[in-house]
């Protein structure tokens, strides 16, 4: 089957959970809730410490910050090194690391994803505009390791945007038309 077909199906599949969740959420919330309250108040307790200050608030949204940088950062840089090392099981010979070093490795990764994942649940229950804010620094943190992690690979169709004009050109190609794609602006003017 299609690799970008079953892509778009799951994307589209989880979009449709997350908006029924979100709508089921504020359809049946509880106004006496203390969840849905904004900012810093003598009501929002994290992990046992009242957040009632601005500092504080803000040393929380600061703590949050780099939780879900370093999160992200461990997930999408580290992770598929353990993965492709201790969980492949096509990969019989491991030529990087001895067999302790890949074992304390994993199991190192392994308990601090366990343990940021139970900090991170409690970041999400603590109050609506942290889980938010969280949210929106899980994203940005994800798209830099993602643009991170596509600068180290090329891509054999690379669009090419010219104003009205998408064409795709061919990696190690040098002619100014390859398959009548453009692979220029500079090209497209001189043809």
């Amino acid at each position: 089957m299609d690799k970008v077909f079953l892509l778009k199906v799951c994307i589209i599949i989880n979009l449709i959970f997350i908006i029924l969740l979100m709508t089921s959420f504020f359809m049946f919330e509880n106004i006496q809730s203390h969840y849905l309250n904004v900012g810093w108040s003598n009501n929002f307790v994290f992990l046992s410490i009242i957040i009632n200050t601005p500092l504080k608030y803000f040393i929380l949204c600061t703590f949050i910050t780099v939780l879900n940088m370093s999160e992200i950062f461990l997930n999408d840089v580290a992770w598929p090194i353990i993965q492709f090392s201790t969980y492949n099981p096509y990969k019989g010979v491991i030529n990087d690391f001895s067999r302790f070093e890949l074992e304390v490795y994993s199991n190192l990764v392994f308990f601090i994803q366990g343990s940021k994942k139970l900090v991170l649940v409690l970041v999400t229950l603590s109050q609506i505009d942290i889980a938010i804010f969280s949210l929106i620094t899980s994203q940005i943190s994800a798209s830099i390791a993602i643009n991170y992690l596509l600068n180290e690979k090329s891509f054999k169709n690379e669009p090419v945007h010219i104003p009205g004009i998408t064409r795709y050109r061919s990696i190690g190609e040098n002619s100014p038309i390859i398959n009548n794609a453009i692979t220029t602006k500079e090209e497209y003017q001189q043809v």
